[in-house]
């Protein structure tokens, strides 16, 4: 029987509409996929199904067990919400309360459902979604937690209604390749334990290809199939590092500590203009540490040589001015962008700080332009913006300093794949013309085989194996890269 059946949905909002006539159907204890490009109203059907939509025209009919939820009043909505139907979002970050622990919140979500909470009951919760040292999560706040952990804590706060129907939006995307495989096979553990149906939303059909009973595929607002998506595609960028060749920037020995915790150990390596070194590890390897410490954002020892120069040794005008030669692209370009600035201004920004100069206004659109971008953009803000031209601006803003080192921190990890493909065309591209030396940090190995020149794999703050990526990733030595290659189903 259909627990969830959507039919000739259409959601429109003033000036658009992302979601025509659209139908789909999850029957009792089914695991079904929702695939799409970002845009493609994905995310907005899981919204209209709890009612989420407040300036959104909604038509259509949306039953949950065999009723209308669409024609039920605000407090019959309520009672349907968290309790009988749950939602788990993309970003557990930016969905968790940060003034409140773990268990705390978890107690809102039991309160809610029974009007009382005890802890022992947040205990079984955390323990059912595979959680050790439940007694320090219970206690910790989302910023002590990795993002694997607050996904499971997201979870938990989802499974405390006892619903029948759990939608996931997303919540894979900001994770590495082991957690994202840990993740999927608890929902799916999860939902066979408690006979949940759930909706899997995504933008990656590679990871519930194995997982899920049915997918349904949109594109334009549509349901356009029921068939699998084409794979991922990558584009090889393999250059030739001539005899001799020097590196811009090398590191040695560098390692950075926490208070007591080490979470970089004497990690060396070296960029080159034009080739791109990835960067590879699970949440908490130390991946994250390494970018920071190389722009001076994090304490470190060991030796970091810039262009001949000891970068860590530099201090006022000279480091401002080696700092605008190295830049990092943080991962996620929406919260890196500051929302009160528009995009001329952030482009701009950084030549404000170290480069004031006449001709700003036309170094500004030239910059624009080189990252694919319409000049009708730079008078608007951040949240006007799609995912992948945030990432674009976040480009942008580093290339306006014309610098020779880009340090590029999962910097597609939450686009879907037509923009992936698309981002990654442009970063070739701009490597080609300007012979930049990539740091490309991700967990997608995929697309590391296919992107980069060298590879280094981190666990647990240490360089476990190093060398041309076609060596490493084709006859992998160390037991941890053999596992990442078969999370990654390589």
């Amino acid at each position: 029987m259909n627990l969830l059946e959507i039919k000739n949905l259409k959601i429109r909002f003033p000036g658009f509409t992302p979601v025509r006539h659209v139908s789909l159907a999850v029957k009792e204890g089914e695991f079904v996929g929702l695939v799409g490009d970002s845009g493609s109203g994905k995310s907005t059907v899981g919204m209209a199904v709890l009612r989420l939509l407040h300036h959104a025209r909604v038509s259509g009919q949306i039953f949950f067990k065999r009723q209308d939820l669409l024609r039920l009043s605000e407090e019959e909505i309520r009672s349907v919400r968290g309790r009988r139907i749950a939602m788990i979002f993309q970003e557990p970050m930016t969905s968790l309360n940060p003034l409140l622990t773990a268990g705390k919140q978890i107690e809102e979500s039991l309160c809610r459902r029974y009007g009382t909470a005890q802890k022992e009951k947040v205990f079984d919760l955390l323990r059912l979604v595979e959680l050790t040292d439940v007694t320090r999560i219970y206690k910790a706040y989302p910023h002590e937690l990795s993002g694997g952990q607050r996904q499971r804590v997201m979870i938990a706060m989802a499974l405390a209604g006892n619903p029948d129907l759990l939608i996931a939006d997303e919540p894979t995307t900001a994770l590495d390749v082991c957690v994202q495989a840990q993740i999927l096979t608890l929902l799916k553990t999860i939902q066979q334990k408690l006979g949940l149906a759930v909706l899997f939303i995504t933008h990656d059909l590679d990871i519930i290809r194995a997982r899920a009973d049915r997918v349904y595929v949109m594109r334009y607002g549509k349901v356009v199939s029921t068939r699998l998506l084409e794979k991922k595609e990558t584009v090889s960028v393999r250059s030739f590092l001539p005899v001799g060749a020097k590196p811009v920037l090398s590191a040695r020995h560098l390692s950075v500590c926490y208070g007591s915790v080490q979470a970089l150990k004497n990690i060396s390596f070296d960029l080159y203009p034009g080739r791109t070194t990835a960067l590879i590890g699970e949440s908490g390897s130390g991946k994250s540490s390494a970018a920071g410490a190389l722009v001076r954002l994090i304490p470190a020892t060991g030796k970091i040589m810039f262009n001949g120069q000891d970068f860590l040794s530099l201090s006022g005008s000279s480091l401002r001015a080696a700092r605008a030669r190295v830049q990092l692209i943080f991962q996620d370009a929406g919260s890196s962008l500051n929302p009160r600035l528009s995009v001329a201004d952030l482009i701009r920004e950084g030549l404000d700080v170290h480069h004031p100069r006449a001709d700003i206004k036309k170094r500004v659109v030239d910059v624009l332009k080189a990252v694919g971008l319409n000049t009708k953009l730079l008078n608007r803000y951040p949240h006007e913006l799609s995912g992948g031209q945030k990432t674009r601006i976040a480009l942008a803003r580093g290339l306006i300093l014309e610098p020779a080192v880009l340090i590029l921190d999962e910097v597609t990890a939450s686009l879907d794949v037509r923009t992936q493909r698309q981002i990654i065309t442009l970063l070739v591209e701009l490597q080609r013309q300007l012979k930049l030396a990539y740091l490309f940090i991700s967990h997608d190995l995929k697309l590391i085989r296919a992107i980069a020149d060298d590879v280094i794999i981190l666990k647990d703050g240490c360089v476990v194996e190093q060398g041309p990526v076609q060596k490493i990733l084709t006859a992998p030595q160390h037991p941890y890269t053999q596992m990442l290659l078969a999370a990654s189903g390589l």
